[in-house]
């Protein structure tokens, strides 16, 4: 789902402003989930404890839909992808070894670092293809949306993953909604065109994303959530060899073996551990 994000954007184009997109986006998701919240009495009262890592939960949310469409949208979807993938990997190991108390394993370590071998194997990284605001606007997605995830694992136990998902959504319409308004952003009335089709698949897929991530990262550990979330590259790149005629070049090809080896080695550890005892 997250490796979709580069090809609608590009769709989008300069259709949307950045902060447009994000905000009618996240107005849509909301509308979405709110009947099924109050139908499935999924929506409760904030917990005193919990406002805290709640505050801190959506600051990062309100950052991590319209910096990446900037950034797609004026670099090309590889250096963007391997920024805000990096950034965000990153972060999560961050995050979870501050904030979650995870241990931080030699194994983990190996993985992150074959993780940002494959990456850079896998997409091209040049300076002088893109500029600082745009290379600066996949840093802080990526930033926003490892320190998003990681800490949901905060809440989860007392909140679904939909609740958090629709609170993630609705906190972007103001954030965003407002500073597209200040910045002087053309507000679009929505109409049958290619370009909301566009919207709209996107919407539907970014609602399944982040509810599928949040859901998925009450089992693991957040920096393993991060290394598992680097397959997205590899599926992204699959939709354009099968969808799209694009070739698979040697470097892909290493880039994907060292992600998938990545992703992999704490769970083969794991079941060495396993079989040993």
């Amino acid at each position: 789902m997250f490796g979709t994000y580069g090809v609608w954007s590009k769709l989008i184009g300069d259709s949307f402003g950045s902060l447009y997109q994000a905000w009618t986006r996240a107005a849509i998701i909301f509308l979405i989930l709110l009947p099924i919240l109050y139908f499935t009495k999924q929506i409760v009262h904030i917990q005193k404890k919990d406002w805290k890592w709640m505050t801190i939960f959506l600051i990062f949310t309100s950052g991590t839909q319209a910096p990446i469409f900037y950034a797609f949208n004026h670099m090309d979807i590889g250096t963007a992808t391997l920024l805000f993938f990096t950034t965000m990997l990153l972060t999560m190991y961050i995050v979870g070894f501050i904030f979650l108390k995870e241990k931080l394993s030699k194994i983990k370590i190996v993985s992150f670092l074959t993780a940002v071998a494959g990456l850079y194997f896998m997409f091209s990284f040049s300076l002088e293809k893109f500029t600082l605001l745009a290379a600066s606007m996949a840093v802080l997605n990526g930033i926003a949306s490892g320190g998003e995830v990681s800490i949901s694992k905060k809440l989860t136990n007392s909140y679904s993953a939909l609740y958090l998902t629709a609170l993630s959504w609705l906190i972007i319409v103001p954030t965003n909604g407002l500073i597209s308004l200040m910045i002087g952003e053309k507000q679009i009335v929505p109409s049958l065109n290619l370009v909301w089709v566009w919207q709209l698949c996107y919407t539907i897929t970014a609602l399944l994303a982040f509810w599928l991530i949040i859901e998925g990262l009450k089992y693991v550990e957040a920096s393993i959530g991060g290394l598992i979330g680097l397959l997205e590259i590899i599926f992204s790149i699959g939709f354009g060899i099968i969808i799209f005629g694009e070739k698979l070049t040697p470097k892909i090809a290493i880039g994907a073996t060292l992600i998938l080896l990545a992703a992999s080695l704490p769970h083969l550890k794991q079941l060495s551990e396993n079989e040993t005892n």
